[in-house]
């Protein structure tokens, strides 16, 4: 019943784009060329909608091994190997669909057969040219890197890394379709990018919960308790981020009955909505007969119907399969409609919204000169980081609130600072400093000090990783995998270990401007949304993995003892120092491709802006550094203290001073004397004071 019911799924989703195809005549039309012909115009979406299926596929499995299938210590068990293999048979399809949709988009643009454009010097110079072709190119690599490395998977965490690049794998045609051509490109692509991921989510987990046959009953049910949570949530962003995207593409709301893209707009809501209420009905069916399912197996165990819990089991699960193969098909024909939207032209004319050059290059106007309240004020909101510090102060919040409803006390300091450093990055990223950051290398080389060495700074000692370990339950029995568990594990994995490790944080910190501002990898960047946002991320992310292990509370695989870390802090001061008075001295204008072209009526030169620049960097990590120091002399004499009175209760609950006599053998033995037996744990201790117990130092964090 599962495989032709998915195998009809499939056909449907095929037979959406093939309808939308043979009747869309603004489909492979490019006036003035010749047309690319019959094989292109079909071969596109098609090889197109295949590759989104099996990335649905890739994307599904990979979630059951990490996530919905559950784990006893972590380790994937044999229904868990196996949905990663299938991820893997499923990776090798969205890899031949991308590498067919690479050579079919060489045919369109450039108008000429497919067979044409199958040449390997046409193929680079198509790849090395277009951004379609460098975003097919990062598609197929990460399908290939998941054909290669899903097979081997063991653990439940090496499954997590790999779902998330299954995940990113997804993005980079975000950036060179409709939404990226936008007036509105920043926020077209955020939404764009929330609706792919969350919806290839949704109906991949519902795929991978449908080939689930080796899963018992009881963890099966567990599996559907998780998809039913993280169906909710991606349901949920599918709808604001398509809502979001299709307004932008549409010029408003009006359109939606008026044009062909609105009425195909509104069909595939429909799907959606009726998807949602498929799922809904199917998840509380299944889950209200949990608690019938525990009285049969109980029932069984004390002398009943084997025959009856076993029937009962397997008609749950067709009542599941039956439901959830109708939502599966309804998705997977929305699913078609969204790849012939990607073929059908939008009703708003984005290309002729710029009005210069510049404006094409910024996506927006060209400000006016800046004044201290236009770079306070002026804002440009950055919806990505608006959305993940919106989520952040969420979570956070949330885990403060349970511990309080368990009785247990969080420090107002640390929720303070945490949503402190959160309002900071949202200032820098979405304020003046990031509308005029693409437009003066000194405003953005404030944005990226300020990401780096401050902000960071209250983020850490918020100690979110402590709170969120304090605030999660601890998975039942018998399954011990849960989101507690998985950050637990990920704590302990090698990437962890990497990342936090004190000489790659220290390297990262002073290396990572040289590396983008004293190459052509910053031009690169600026001139790609995907970028921008790419070293916004970075800049704050280097300082987080480094602040944390100098000043940070939460506990890490590796973190050095304190003169070890005043050394780290010392080590990078004069980095920023360097880089700035190379920025000032230098007479080539660094960012080629972008400040050099950007057209301002006022302000300084590029090579003059670039040397303010290099004073921001040379001057700027005083006060942060001092900050720093500060934090990191308190902690030291906190820890000293805490282990001085661990010290003397030890000495007074079990009559011995381990390092005092040390000591005294150490200088008896310097002048040649015998020294006397010392005293052993096991002399009977003084009288022992009411409420004292022996306290060991190791492990304290500081």
């Amino acid at each position: 019943m599962t495989a032709p019911l998915l195998a009809l799924g499939a056909l449907l989703a095929l037979i959406a784009v093939l309808v939308t195809v043979a009747t869309n005549p603004t489909v492979a039309t490019l006036p003035g060329l010749p047309d690319a012909g019959t094989l292109t115009h079909w071969g596109l979406p098609l090889s197109r909608v295949v590759g989104e299926i099996a990335s649905v596929g890739v994307v599904g499995w990979l979630l059951a091994a990490a996530v919905l299938i559950p784990s006893r210590d972590g380790r994937l068990g044999a229904a868990a190997r196996g949905h990663a293999r299938a991820a893997a048979l499923a990776a090798a399809v969205w890899l031949a669909a991308t590498l067919a949709e690479l050579v079919f988009t060489a045919s369109d643009i450039s108008a000429r057969p497919a067979g044409d454009v199958l040449d390997p010097s046409a193929l680079r110079s198509f790849v090395s040219a277009t951004s379609q072709g460098k975003a097919l190119v990062g598609v197929a690599a990460g399908a290939l890197v998941i054909v290669l490395i899903a097979p081997t998977l063991m653990s439940t965490v090496a499954a997590g890394w790999l779902l998330a690049l299954a995940g990113v794998a997804l993005l980079p045609p975000v950036f060179t379709g409709h939404a990226a051509g936008s007036s509105q490109h920043a926020l077209a692509v955020v939404a764009l990018g929330v609706h792919i991921l969350a919806a290839v989510v949704w109906l991949g987990g519902l795929l991978a919960l449908l080939t689930m046959r080796a899963v018992a009953d009881a963890p099966f049910t567990a599996a559907l308790r998780r998809y039913s949570r993280v169906a909710a949530g991606a349901a949920a962003f599918t709808a604001v981020g398509g809502i979001a995207s299709a307004a932008i593409r549409l010029g408003g709301f009006g359109p939606l009955f008026d044009d062909r893209y609105g009425l195909m707009v509104l069909g595939k809501a429909a799907g959606l909505l009726a998807a949602v209420a498929l799922g809904g009905l199917t998840r509380r069916r299944i889950i209200a007969t949990a608690t019938t399912a525990d009285a049969d197996s109980e029932a069984t165990a004390e002398g009943g119907s084997e025959a009856t819990a076993e029937g009962g089991q397997l008609a749950r699960r067709q009542l599941f399969r039956r439901l959830a193969l109708i939502e599966s098909c309804v998705l997977a024909a929305t699913f078609g409609l969204a790849a012939a939207l990607s073929r059908t032209s939008t009703p708003v004319n984005d290309a002729a919204v710029p009005k210069d050059a510049t404006e094409a290059l910024l996506g927006y106007p060209m400000p006016p000169a800046p004044t201290p309240w236009r770079l306070l004020a002026d804002w440009r909101p950055d919806w990505v980081f608006i959305g993940l510090c919106v989520l952040a102060a969420g979570l956070y919040i949330a885990g403060v609130i349970r511990l309080a409803r368990r009785g247990d006390r969080w420090p107002v300091g640390r929720t303070i600072g945490f949503l402190g450093g959160l309002l900071l990055v949202v200032v820098v990223t979405s304020g003046g400093l990031g509308r005029y950051g693409p437009v003066l290398l000194s405003v953005h080389m404030a944005q990226h000090m300020i990401l780096t060495m401050l902000a960071p700074i209250p983020l850490v000692l918020g100690a979110p990783i402590t709170l969120a370990l304090r605030a999660l339950r601890t998975a039942p029995a018998p399954y011990r995998s849960g989101p507690r568990e998985w950050l637990v594990a990920a704590l302990h994995s090698w990437p962890a270990r990497i990342l936090t490790h004190p000489l790659f944080v220290t390297a990262n910190f002073a290396g990572s401007l040289y590396v983008i501002y004293l190459s052509s990898l910053l031009g690169d960047l600026m001139n790609n949304h995907l970028g921008h946002l790419f070293m916004n991320a970075h800049f704050l992310m280097t300082g987080f993995y480094f602040f944390e292990v100098l000043i940070g509370v939460d506990p890490l695989p590796k973190r050095p003892p304190h003169p070890g870390r005043v050394l780290m802090l010392v080590a990078v001061i004069p980095f920023h120092a360097f880089l700035g008075l190379t920025m000032m001295s230098t007479t080539t204008v660094l960012g080629s491709g972008w400040y050099d072209v950007l057209v301002r009526p006022w302000g300084d030169s590029p090579l003059g802006d670039q040397g303010t620049a290099g004073g921001i960097a040379w001057s700027f990590g005083e006060v942060p550094t001092l900050i720093v120091m500060l934090v990191l002399a308190v902690q030291w004499a906190r820890t000293d203290e805490r282990r001085a009175r661990n010290r003397e209760r030890r000495v007074d609950t079990l009559g011995v001073d381990e390092q005092l006599d040390a000591y005294n053998a150490y200088l008896a033995r310097l002048n040649g004397v015998k020294p006397a037996p010392a005293a052993t744990a096991t002399t009977a201790p003084p009288q022992q004071r009411q409420g004292d117990t022996p306290t060991s130092t190791e492990g304290q964090s500081s």
